[in-house]
């Protein structure tokens, strides 16, 4: 890798590190997960000036069902990040208390939703571009990159357990405006736990993609 595919894969690999533990809200204490939620704020920021040359070609050229595709996906984290910038605002007792906003109930259940669903959308957005990624770490050839979808393959199966047992459900559709994790429990554990949650989707995104792309070339070779 040269020096920008180093600064990038960086960034994307602090992201997948940070977001898990982010997740784990009540175990990390309030003024931890807001100094982390800054953070995944400033890699996000970070991502996206490392990824400048996308946003170039955002209206130009034609869309097909893989490329629609993965702008819907970037269109969603993206909204789902600026709900969170706004109801962080809101409901912060520590770093932003200096905004005298109202609507708190509000705002709690936009960043529990974003938080979630965001979570999902990334994880989908990681999985899109999971060839990119292995490649950079030359896993994406012949049986390197068997095994290493073997092994995605067999967390993202422990990742269904996880997400029903993390309330995903309850969370994603609003049903509860508090997340409620057993503090006893290993905040390691927990974290693995979200961090296969991530996975699934990633494979789940992985998976979409390739079948839009299966698509794409499909019907340019029914048109050709």
């Amino acid at each position: 890798m040269d020096g920008r595919q180093k600064i990038k894969t960086s960034i994307d690999l602090a992201m997948t590190a940070v977001l898990p533990v982010l997740m784990c809200y009540s175990i990390v204490g309030e003024t931890a997960h807001e100094i982390i939620g800054v953070t995944m704020f400033c890699l996000f920021l970070a991502h996206n000036s490392a990824n400048t040359a996308w946003f170039g070609t955002l209206f130009k050229g034609k869309y097909t069902l893989r490329r629609g595709f993965g702008t819907a996906v970037n269109a969603l984290v993206l909204l789902c990040m600026l709900g969170q910038v706004y109801s962080c605002t809101v409901i912060s007792k520590h770093l932003f208390t200096f905004f005298d906003v109202s609507g708190a109930v509000t705002a709690r259940l936009i960043h529990l939703r974003c938080a979630y669903w965001g979570a999902i959308w990334i994880s989908i957005h990681l999985g899109i571009h999971l060839s990119g990624l292995l490649s950079r770490f030359n896993l994406n050839n012949g049986r390197k990159n068997t095994i290493s979808h073997i092994v995605l393959g067999a967390i993202a199966i422990m990742g269904i357990y996880a997400f029903f047992k993390l309330g995903f459900l309850i969370y994603l559709f609003g049903k509860s405006q508090f997340v409620f994790i057993d503090t006893t429990a290993s905040p390691v554990l927990t974290t693995l736990e979200y961090l296969s949650v991530m996975i699934l989707f990633a494979e789940i995104g992985y998976c979409l993609d390739r079948v839009a792309g299966i698509f794409d070339r499909n019907l340019s070779t029914r048109r050709g």
